[in-house]
């Protein structure tokens, strides 16, 4: 008669079983304080250094804005004094976002110009954005593209450092919103497009002429908001359709 079977395991692979568990239980373990570490590090870095990342960011902008509106025009700190806008009617992206950001250069308190955050929905490769500085006169200060994707060698002189042409536009002025000369050369207007490349050239001229119209229509408005650099979470908009501005006593809210 044969033994029956027994269903107990051999009391060795019970122990390596138990000393396997051991090892993935004690991985696991220092696995996850590892990560613990990892996280309070990066956390540490951000917090050591967000003051200096918005410091740079502030410089970037302020060297932008002295490139298209002269620092010894006006002498208050533009980077701090500035609206949040909303213009529906601009379109200013391919998303639809219609928010930016207006920067009120003033000389003893007296605004003398306006930059303008905006973008041409309609480029080559995307959305091409920019920053334009209008003077109370509504000539254009200057104009500096922040952002593209535009082909290198080609759409890509919209850069300062790619070529000149975007300072084309300094000192020119929308007449009217039927001003036929805000269009590339190709169209019948007064701007030169690019050699192999007119869809970039004419989203920008397109652009700037809707912004220009913007400015015209909305100055007075725009100059009346309160700074949404010193406002916390209660940033003001101006409702743009299609020409004039809606302010809300809920959209804007004073705090001094």
């Amino acid at each position: 008669m044969s033994a029956p079977l027994s269903d107990d395991k051999p009391k060795d692979e019970t122990k390596t079983t138990s000393l396997f568990r051991i090892a993935i239980q004690k991985n696991s373990v220092i696995l996850a304080l590892f990560a613990i570490v990892c996280t309070a590090i990066v956390g540490l870095v951000n917090e050591l250094t967000k003051d200096k990342i918005v410091a740079q960011a502030q410089l970037e902008l302020l060297n932008t804005l002295h490139s298209i509106i002269e620092p010894n025009r006006y002498n208050n700190d533009i980077t701090q004094d500035c609206i949040n806008i909303t213009a529906p009617s601009l379109k200013l992206t391919r998303d639809d976002k219609t928010t930016g950001t207006a920067y009120i250069a003033r000389n003893n308190n007296i605004p003398i110009a306006v930059a303008i955050t905006s973008s041409a929905p309609d480029g080559y490769n995307g959305n091409i954005d920019f920053i334009v500085a209008i003077n109370m006169d509504n000539t254009v200060s200057g104009v500096r593209v922040l952002k593209h994707q535009e082909t290198p060698g080609l759409g890509d002189k919209v850069e300062i450092r790619k070529s000149t042409w975007i300072t084309r536009f300094n000192g020119k002025k929308l007449l009217s919103e039927n001003d036929n000369r805000w269009a590339v050369a190709k169209d019948g207007g007064m701007f030169d497009q690019f050699t192999g490349a007119t869809i970039t050239p004419r989203a920008i001229v397109k652009a700037m002429k809707k912004t220009l119209l913007f400015f015209q229509n909305n100055k007075e408005t725009l100059l009346t908001l309160p700074n949404s650099c010193a406002i916390t979470n209660n940033d003001p908009q101006i409702e743009h359709d299609p020409t004039k501005v809606n302010v809300t006593k809920s959209e804007v809210t004073n705090e001094h």
